[in-house]
């Protein structure tokens, strides 16, 4: 059992999620939190304070705090790079973007009020995301115990398998431009109804194709169980995960200065370093300051445009 276990680990090791790409990730979407926030603070200016109102400002509120808070955690220095660690931060990554996603189609459909679609079917939408979880993470412990990764990892190097994998490779950067072209024509062609359709069922699909992550939590598993602690290399880390801070250029580079004496206080470091709990503090009132902000600014160009016009 433990050499199927490594058949299903040793799968595909070296694809993980990177500290960069997780730290950039979020302010390479920050359109979508600022679009939640602008849409409750429409909704209470609308429909008052109440749970349809609020709903949005809470939830994304509380996803971008889940969010740094799993960030700055796998930051830290304290954090042991382990090998395992990568599968465990691949499985929360994806759990993460389908509550992104879930968000996005809660907030527009109570804001919506849309009659067919309401908070006991968004509840219903989640049960069934856990349904499927269950489901796909049974599947890949009863290929586990069948030894059918083995056989996977053997047919994915014969030259078939790579010839399809350079094919979708290929294809890939033109999906989202394909994406915007259908988009063009259901909105030209297609009736208010079949949009409707169309865009409910992509958001739920969105919502569901993360679920293909959670196979990293089978191999963060199995891991421990086996107490696997490195790749088929021998290596024990996660290097990708480490936090390298930017380094400035030094001006001596530029021209010669004339060294300074460092002011060393007694028996403190001249640099300190701020707690994490700070810094999850400061990210909660500084969003939600700048999201104030934007949206007074937004409001302010809007009325001044009407009150000249």
């Amino acid at each position: 059992m433990r050499e199927n276990s490594k058949d299903l680990i040793y799968l595909d090791t070296n694809r993980y999620i990177s500290i960069e790409s997780l730290r950039i990730f979020y302010w390479g979407i920050i359109i979508i939190p600022f679009s939640i926030a602008v849409l409750g603070i429409a909704a209470i200016n609308t429909l008052g304070v109440n749970f349809r109102s609020l709903f949005p400002l809470i939830s994304i509120g509380i996803w971008s705090l889940l969010y740094w808070i799993f960030v700055l955690t796998i930051q830290r220095k304290k954090t042991k790079k382990t090998f395992e660690l990568r599968f465990l931060v691949n499985g929360l990554s994806g759990l993460l973007i389908s509550s992104l996603f879930w968000i996005i189609y809660a907030t527009l459909s109570l804001i919506d009020n849309d009659p067919s679609i309401g908070f006991n079917f968004l509840l219903w939408i989640l049960f069934f995301y856990l349904f499927l979880s269950t489901f796909y993470i049974g599947l890949v412990v009863l290929g586990v115990h069948k030894g059918i990764f083995k056989k996977i990892k053997e047919k994915s190097q014969t030259p078939k398998a790579l010839a399809i994998s350079a094919f979708f490779a290929a294809i890939l950067p033109s999906a989202g431009a394909m994406g915007m072209y259908t988009s063009r024509i259901l909105r030209a062609h297609a009736s208010v109804a079949i949009q409707d359709i169309v865009g409910h069922f992509a958001l739920v699909l969105v919502i569901f194709l993360p679920i293909l992550a959670h196979i990293n939590f089978v191999q963060y598993f199995y891991c421990k169980k086996y107490n696997i602690s490195c790749d088929e290399y021998g290596n024990t880390t996660s290097p990708n995960l480490e936090y390298h801070k930017k380094q400035k250029r030094k001006r001596a580079e530029l021209k010669e200065v004339v060294p300074e004496q460092p002011i060393i206080s007694k028996g403190r470091s001249s640099k300190k370093n701020i707690p994490l709990l700070i810094k999850i503090l400061i990210g909660i009132f500084v969003i939600p300051i700048i999201f104030i902000l934007i949206v007074f600014l937004v409001f302010f160009v809007k009325g001044f445009i009407q009150g000249i016009s």
